[in-house]
């Protein structure tokens, strides 16, 4: 069996009939959720058929629980703000780096122990993605209608983390009304305090690659969601680096809360393995905004 072939039986089709479980009890229609996922509705209607776990413990063989829960996270969200291609490239991608990252491997080898050694997926590789995905990441943020609350004083940025450094928008994510806005294209470069704050916490834990600044609001319900932290007095950039650094060598955060400090905004550091993964938390967290909570001027 070729690698393409396997991570559709193991990882891409018990995906896909989660995903259609979820949605299904979002109240999507089969022949809405068929569209979305390059199905037909009597494919759609034959995933629901099988329990909603059988799929669960196919992709736990193959993923940690905490990955599928960020997986499905993502997905659900691109489903409400992204488009069709956006949902589709994202699935696609994710397979593809899966497979060069070598870790279906060990289960490929034990199905075929014919392959020994083989390393063909470290061939694989997705070009130009990480500005591709914080420009997506943008794209979700600005559909979100209550995202704009949570920019800060001193402006926004979203960071990934790739080949090229870290890749962000220059001169920061504004607001114009109630909407969210952005100058240019995502570059290498664009933020050089948000990439090294991404970089030092991806020393701790690679998996870690981008991060979005916003507003200190809503501490006590991001706490119900997320896994979060809290640092600070911070009186500069580089003790808001050593401060979040340190908080993630006791064990790793969606969200550092930072205090700020002598001239420095509290502000909230969300972190993800990619900038579309942070967008969907900073999603989240627009939904536990109140009337009360900081709102951009």
């Amino acid at each position: 069996m070729l690698p393409l072939e396997f991570v559709v039986e193991v990882v891409v089709t018990p995906l896909k009939g989660l995903v259609a479980h979820q949605l299904a009890e979002r109240g999507y229609s089969q022949s809405r959720i068929g569209q979305l996922l390059g199905i037909s509705q009597p494919a759609v209607s034959s995933y629901l058929k099988n329990p909603k776990h059988l799929y669960e413990e196919k992709l736990l063989k193959v993923l940690e629980r905490q990955e599928l829960q960020r997986l499905l996270r993502t997905l659900t969200t691109l489903v409400e703000y992204a488009s069709v291609e956006e949902f589709l490239r994202y699935v696609n991608n994710y397979s593809v780096g899966l497979l060069s990252s070598l870790r279906l491997c060990p289960l490929h080898r034990s199905a075929y122990p014919e392959l020994g050694n083989c390393e063909i997926c470290r061939d694989l590789q997705v070009y130009t993605e990480t500005a591709k995905r914080v420009e997506m990441a943008f794209d979700l943020l600005k559909r979100c209608r209550d995202c704009y609350r949570l920019v800060p004083k001193v402006l926004m940025n979203i960071v990934e983390l790739g080949p090229e450094g870290g890749v962000g928008y220059p001169g920061r994510i504004y607001v114009e009304g109630a909407q969210i806005m952005a100058r240019g294209r995502p570059r290498p470069g664009a933020s050089r305090f948000l990439t090294n704050l991404v970089s030092e916490v991806n020393k701790l834990h690679p998996e870690i690659k981008a991060v979005a600044n916003v507003a200190y609001v809503a501490r006590d319900c991001a706490g119900k969601v997320f896994s979060v932290a809290e640092v600070g007095p911070s009186n500069s950039e580089e003790e808001i680096v050593a401060n979040v650094t340190a908080a993630f060598q006791k064990g790793i955060y969606d969200v550092v809360y930072d205090m700020g400090g002598s001239g420095i905004e509290p502000n909230a550091y969300i972190f993800g393995i990619d900038a579309v993964d942070v967008a969907t938390k900073v999603i989240e967290l627009a939904k536990c905004l109140g009337p009360k909570d900081y709102k951009h001027v």
